[in-house]
C-alpha cells in the first residue's frame, strides 16, 4: 500500500479526477482550434523574420529555418511531453502553472509515482483497426458488499466508456445497474453461478451482434483501447478463448476428477470468449455445471470450469501478453521491469483497490491524451474528447441522484 493512500480520500471528495481531465481536454481542444486556423497561414506570416531566410534553389523559392541542433532537441522534447511524468516544481518549490495546490499535489504525489511503475508511452498511438469497443460485451460479476466500493469504482472509470456491460449479482441495485440473478447467493462460491447464468443472459441479448465476451470481477482494471489492439490478429468466427497468466487445473466429468489437466487463463486478469465459442458453449452450460463440475467452495473457479468445458469441445486457450494477475506495483516487483515492459500497452490489472481504480484510469487517460497530442492526431483527439465529455456529464447526473448533501444549519438572527 502506498504511504500516501490516506490522502486520496480527500482528493476524491471534490471529483479532482474529473476536474483535471476536463482542464486537460479543454487545453487540447483550444490547441486544436489554434492549429486548425494556423494551418491556413504561410510560414512567413507566423515566423519571426530572424528565423527565416529566402534561399533560391533550382529557381525555386524555399524557406530555411535558422534553428540550431539544441533548438531542434527542445522542439522534440516539447512534442514528446508527458503531462504527468514531466511535471515538476521549480527549484524554489513554486508551481510551474497556475493551478491550485490541491490539484498540483494530486498530480505530483498521487499520479506521478506511476511513471516509475508502468511503461510510459509519449507518442506513436496506433488505434485498433479490426474491432471497436461495442464489438465486446463486458460481463462483471460482483456482490452486494462491493456495490459502494469496487463496483462503483469500475462503473465510474473504464467501464463508463463501453457500450455493452453487465453487473451480475443477486441483490438489486439500480445505480450500477445490477442485473439480478435470483438465488445464487452473495458468497465467493456464488461467482461461478453468476458467471454461467450471466453468460446466458448476455448471449441472449447480444448473440446477433457481439464478436467477443469479456469476463472479469469488479476489482479488475481494463484498458479497453489496448485490449482492442491485442485482438487484431484474432477472428471472432473461430472457437477461441483469449487471456493471460495461465494456471493449471484438473477437469471433471460427473463430478469426478479426470486425467485431463488444462492450462486456463486467470479469471482475475479477465479473459475473452469469441462469439463462436459462445455459440458452441451456451447450449452445454447448464448440463455441465449441473452434472459435471463440482460446485463446492474449493472448486468455485469459473475460469477453470469454462476452460475445461471448452477443452471437452476441442477448444484450447490462447495466451497473450498484457493480462496481469496483480496490480502494477506487485507485477513490477514480482517479474522485474524488463519482463513487465516487454508489452508496453497492458490490457488489464487485477486486485485494484477502489481508490486506485480512479487513479490508474486517470493516469492512462492522460497518457492517451499525451500520445494523441504529441502525434498531432487531432481528429482522434476530438473524437475521444467528445466521448469523454458526454460520459463525464452523464456520470455527474448519476452522482447527483445518488448523493444527498448535508443540511445547511441556518444561523438564527
Amino acid at each position: 500500500m502506498h504511504p500516501w493512500i490516506s490522502k486520496i480520500h480527500f482528493y476524491y471528495r471534490s471529483l479532482l479526477s474529473a476536474q483535471i481531465l476536463s482542464l486537460t481536454i479543454g487545453f487540447f481542444c483550444i490547441t486544436y482550434l489554434i492549429l486548425s486556423n494556423f494551418s491556413q497561414l504561410s510560414i512567413e506570416n507566423i515566423s519571426p523574420k530572424t528565423w527565416i531566410q529566402s534561399v533560391l534553389t533550382n529557381n525555386t523559392n524555399t524557406i530555411a529555418l535558422n534553428i540550431t541542433k539544441q533548438d531542434i532537441n527542445s522542439l522534440v522534447d516539447i512534442e514528446n511531453k508527458s503531462f504527468i511524468c514531466d511535471r515538476m516544481r521549480k527549484n524554489d518549490g513554486t508551481r510551474e502553472v497556475n493551478v491550485s495546490s490541491e490539484l498540483d499535489d494530486h498530480l505530483i504525489n498521487i499520479l506521478r509515482p506511476y511513471c516509475e511503475v508502468v511503461p510510459i508511452l509519449r507518442n506513436n498511438w496506433i488505434p485498433a483497426k479490426r474491432y471497436i469497443e461495442s464489438d465486446i460485451v463486458f460481463i462483471i460479476y460482483t456482490s452486494a458488499s462491493f456495490y459502494h466500493t469496487r463496483a462503483t469504482a469500475v462503473r465510474d472509470t473504464w467501464l463508463s466508456r463501453v457500450t455493452h456491460k453487465y453487473f451480475f449479482s443477486q441483490t438489486p441495485y439500480p445505480s450500477l445497474p445490477v442485473t439480478v440473478i435470483e438465488g445464487v447467493g452473495e458468497t465467493y462460491s456464488s461467482n461461478i453461478k453468476k458467471i454461467y447464468y450471466g453468460m446466458q443472459i448476455a448471449y441472449k441479448n447480444h448473440n446477433k451482434t457481439a464478436k467477443f465476451y469479456f469476463l472479469a470481477g469488479c476489482d479488475t482494471f481494463v484498458n479497453v483501447p489496448h485490449l482492442l489492439k491485442h485482438l487484431e490478429s484474432f477472428n471472432y468466427k473461430q472457437p477461441i478463448i483469449i487471456g493471460g497468466y495461465p494456471n493449471k487445473h484438473v477437469c471433471y466429468v460427473k463430478r469426478n476428477a479426470t486425467n485431463d489437466i488444462i492450462s486456463y487463463p486467470s479469471g482475475g486478469a479477465g479473459f475473452l470468449l469469441s462469439s463462436h465459442t459462445m455459440n458452441l458453449m451456451i447450449p452445454k452450460l447448464n448440463s455441465y455445471f449441473e452434472n459435471d463440475w463440482p460446485l463446492t467452495d474449493d472448486k468455485a473457479h469459473a475460469d477453470a470450469a469454462l476452460t475445461c468445458l471448452a477443452h471437452s469441445m476441442g477448444i484450447n486457450s490462447t495466451f497473450v501478453p498484457g493480462f496481469w494477475k496483480f496490480n502494477p506495483e506487485k507485477t513490477l516487483t514480482d517479474i522485474g521491469k524488463e519482463k513487465f515492459y516487454t508489452n508496453p500497452e497492458p490490457n488489464t490489472f487485477h486486485y485494484i483497490h477502489p481508490l486506485f481504480m480512479y487513479v490508474l484510469d486517470e493516469f492512462y487517460i492522460h497518457q492517451l491524451l499525451d500520445r494523441l497530442g504529441n502525434d498531432k492526431n487531432f481528429d482522434e483527439l476530438m473524437k475521444f474528447t467528445r466521448q469523454f465529455v458526454l460520459i463525464h456529464y452523464e456520470l455527474l447526473r448519476i452522482k447527483k441522484r445518488e448523493c444527498t448533501l448535508p443540511e445547511v444549519e441556518r444561523i438564527k438572527e
